[in-house]
């Protein structure tokens, strides 16, 4: 499975454009694509022979079709209330979970548009470990065997992805973050190269993956913290559980 975020995408650095109605949403929803195509080259030329690319970014309608490499099926739209959303349908018969357009998490000091599903999510804390959108996600994937072999996005997202993966995991950088909201990107030519490469390694080295090991079960104890509706205000909230499950969606339900 291809997990698409928006994000970490090279050249772009504001909200706004990639939102439709803008006047680069269409140039860089064709740029989302042949990263994502990118990528479905590298693990096809690895050995890969079905590949299922989640839209999850927004409404979940970025990937275009029309472009998208005819040999992956390609999961859009949102399932409502679901917190396994943008990785909706992973189980054991996966072999591996790459993410493409990856950013960091909420709080990173100078991570391009980072974010941990909400702009309202201050952090996300499971078991004392704070999560990227990628570990939540990992985390899933996890319960049932399948390990994060790909992260590309901003240099930020790439060092952290493998403090949390570990040095296994390939990552692949489209851009140098300057703060939240500049960068300096790479050319989109290198940038699929790097991700056609990198992705070829991580399916290609697939025996030296593991699973997101980082959070232990069998209880999971949730720290939330949010944004109140007064300024300055920081809302927390707990919660555990034995079920994985039970826990995110717990944290989903508290989304904006």
């Amino acid at each position: 499975m291809i997990g698409v975020d928006f994000e970490g995408v090279s050249g772009v650095v504001v909200f706004d454009e990639i939102y439709a109605g803008h006047v680069h949403f269409d140039r860089n929803c064709k740029e989302l694509t042949a990263e994502v195509n990118a990528a479905i080259e590298g693990a096809i030329e690895a050995g890969a022979d079905e590949i299922v690319v989640r839209d999850g970014h927004g409404g979940n309608i970025n990937c275009d079709m029309t472009l998208l490499n005819p040999i992956a099926d390609l999961g859009r739209g949102r399932k409502p209330g679901c917190p396994t959303t943008m990785v909706y349908g992973i189980d054991e018969s996966y072999d591996a979970l790459m993410f493409i357009g990856a950013h960091a998490k909420a709080g990173d000091p100078r991570g391009v548009l980072c974010h941990t599903m909400s702009l309202n999510v201050i952090d996300l804390t499971i078991n004392g470990v704070s999560l990227s959108e990628q570990a939540y996600n990992g985390l899933w994937a996890a319960q049932f065997g399948v390990p994060v072999v790909l992260v590309a996005g901003d240099d930020v997202t790439c060092a952290a992805s493998k403090q949390e993966f570990g040095e296994q995991v390939e990552v692949a950088e489209t851009k140098v973050a300057i703060c939240h909201t500049a960068a300096y990107n790479h050319s989109y030519q290198k940038v699929y190269n790097t991700i056609k490469e990198a992705s070829f390694r991580a399916i290609r080295n697939l025996d030296k993956m593991k699973p997101y090991d980082k959070i232990k079960g069998p209880r999971y104890d949730m720290v939330l913290k949010i944004k109140g509706r007064k300024e300055g205000e920081i809302v927390t909230i707990e919660y555990s559980s034995d079920d994985l499950l039970d826990v995110l969606q717990k944290f989903w339900d508290r989304l904006d």
